[in-house]
């Protein structure tokens, strides 16, 4: 998996393990994403899914034949994690597959507030914690939070600078600013229970990079069958 690929697969493992609910003890990390690309909120998913494909078929034969899809999914994400110069993650392996999609409403959109945002993670078991962690992972990619490739605690500091509510700037540097981040991101930068962690994680970058494993193998173990 190349560099310029990692944020792709980063967010495929979030759209396949994003489903789990502990209500009903269904989802999360099974590989039923490759069921779910017609979704909307899949739109781009292909682009995470090339890579982590080729990957699941050169493991068919020697020593790691017997992976899963659903593994390959979840060793991949970490390492597009590592491969930007975040932590090393040790992800447990021997998931079983899904043969269906997941089912459908349950990824966050991309413009919820952060009291919103703190009622999806909590009913896939997280806390704010865990969510402020998790979300991160939105360091790389095209979004404008430092650089693309770069897996750092540069979306922490940038989410208290808040430069698309900068009154000293122009016209066309807030309009420039406006194109950073999602709209849950900006809404998460004024929610008073993510403030502390953010501010936390924007002073640590090891606090941050500690935090973001622990959270990123719950994530791909909760709802998993082994």
């Amino acid at each position: 998996i190349v560099k310029t690929k990692a944020p792709a697969v980063l967010r495929l493992v979030f759209h396949d393990a994003g489903t789990f609910r502990t209500a009903t003890n269904d989802g999360g990390m099974n590989a039923s994403v490759r069921y779910e690309l017609s979704r909307p909120e899949s739109f781009g998913l292909k682009r995470g899914l090339g890579p982590v494909t080729a990957v699941y078929d050169a493991t068919r034969d020697g020593p790691a034949a017997g992976l899963s899809f659903a593994d390959c999914i979840a060793a991949a994400g970490a390492y597009a994690v590592e491969i930007t110069g975040g932590p090393v993650i040790e992800v447990p392996l021997g998931r079983i597959d899904a043969d269906k999609a997941d089912p459908e409403g349950r990824m966050p959109g991309e413009s919820l507030t952060g009291v919103e945002q703190r009622d999806v993670f909590g009913a896939m078991g997280m806390s704010t914690q865990e969510m402020v962690a998790l979300a991160g992972a939105h360091t790389i990619g095209g979004k404008g939070f430092g650089e693309p490739y770069s897996f750092d605690n540069e979306y922490y500091k940038t989410l208290l600078k808040q430069p698309w509510a900068d009154t000293t700037k122009t016209k066309e540097e807030l309009d420039m600013a406006s194109h950073i981040g999602l709209t849950s991101d900006k809404n998460l930068a004024v929610d008073e229970p993510s403030l502390d962690y953010i501010r936390a994680y924007a002073a640590d970058q090891d606090k941050f990079f500690a935090d973001f494993s622990k959270v990123y193998v719950k994530m791909t173990t909760m709802g998993a069958k082994f």
